[in-house]
């Protein structure tokens, strides 16, 4: 059974974010969206979101360096940087960050599902093969 994780959305067309929140809810334990930057970057150190959701350009910042910011707390978080634009300079730095990956707007509701999807599972491997390969420690 997979381990319920936390989601942060950040989308600052707020219909479309609470669109993206409510079609990932039943994913997710917690479920935060945003709108601008700065109060996602406030919201990073409380939730400690294992996957984000953002669009690239928000208010106030950029989503590729939403999840460089996460990164700095939070290694094990996984993102999805959504861009009417993925230049090669963004693809460049989700590659460098990664476990980021890029999705062309306008999206399909079914693609995106899809994709936060696998990357919840790949990452729920990931950690059950990281707690298997440590040693319990014992007294």
């Amino acid at each position: 059974m997979l381990q319920k994780m936390n989601l942060l959305v950040v989308e600052d067309d707020q219909d479309l974010g609470e669109m993206i929140a409510d079609s990932l809810k039943d994913l997710f334990q917690t479920v935060e969206f945003t709108t601008n930057f700065d109060t996602a970057v406030g919201i990073l150190s409380d939730l400690k979101p294992d996957v984000i959701v953002t669009d690239q350009n928000i208010e106030g910042g950029f989503g590729i360096a939403l999840v460089a910011h996460a990164r700095k707390g939070n290694v094990n978080t996984v993102a999805i940087v959504q861009t009417g634009n993925p230049s090669l300079e963004l693809q460049t730095e989700a590659a460098r960050l990664g476990s980021v990956e890029i999705i062309e707007k306008p999206f399909d509701a079914q693609l995106l599902h899809l994709r936060v999807s696998q990357l919840i599972i790949a990452e729920s491997m990931r950690r059950k093969m990281d707690a298997e390969q440590k040693p319990e420690l014992r007294n």
